[in-house]
């Protein structure tokens, strides 16, 4: 039996590979631990020993597998950070943005998927995205109090989104160029002019 410590960085790596799959093809409300356990090769036993369950597995694997481009993103500059994180948004949205609309749909009805979301995908992103903020604030490219800065984090989110339930299209990297130029670092004090 795989114990707690006995997971090596390579087989959890398999194990959310195979969540990530499962999870994708029949959404989160119809994959069960048993499912993932015979996918992964595995046991239940282990599955619940190592995540307690399957809110904390699939959230894991989702941020284990699709980290998002902001929390590992520094180009010396503000722009640069913003346009680096949400480049890869674009590239990646389609299957993403399914992935995530189910999972946060399920998170309606289910208390521990929700709190398993907000810490092991929203908190870490809004941490990078401060992170993002702190730095350009000791480059001295904005104030040391942007106006929007709450709001950023949220607003980042938007075009992925908001803009599939509006216009029925996902964004490609020009929009989203344009909307951190119009949109995010005007929030922040910045004036773009291209």
């Amino acid at each position: 039996m795989e114990g707690r410590s006995r997971l090596s960085p390579e087989r959890e790596s398999e194990i959310f590979g195979a969540v990530v799959k499962l999870v994708s093809e029949h959404g989160y409300e119809k994959v069960t631990m048993q499912q993932i356990a015979a996918e992964a090769r595995t046991s239940t036993a282990t599955l619940y020993r190592r995540w307690n369950g399957k809110p904390r597995l699939v959230v894991e694997s989702i941020r284990h597998l699709k980290p998002h481009p902001l929390e590992t993103v520094d180009t010396g500059s503000l722009r640069g950070d913003l346009l680096a994180g949400v480049g890869p948004m674009s590239r990646t949205a389609p299957a993403d943005h399914d992935l995530m609309a189910g999972i946060h749909n399920a998170g309606r009805s289910d208390d521990d998927l929700a709190a398993a979301v907000r810490e092991v995908i929203a908190e870490p992103v809004e941490l990078a995205v401060e992170a993002v903020i702190d730095r350009a604030i000791a480059r001295g490219e904005i104030d040391p109090d942007p106006p929007g800065r709450r709001f950023v984090h949220e607003l980042l989110l938007a075009p992925v989104v908001v803009r599939p339930m509006i216009v029925g299209e996902l964004p490609d990297e020009e929009y989203l160029t344009a909307y951190i130029d119009a949109v995010i670092l005007p929030a922040l004090g910045v004036r773009h002019d291209r």
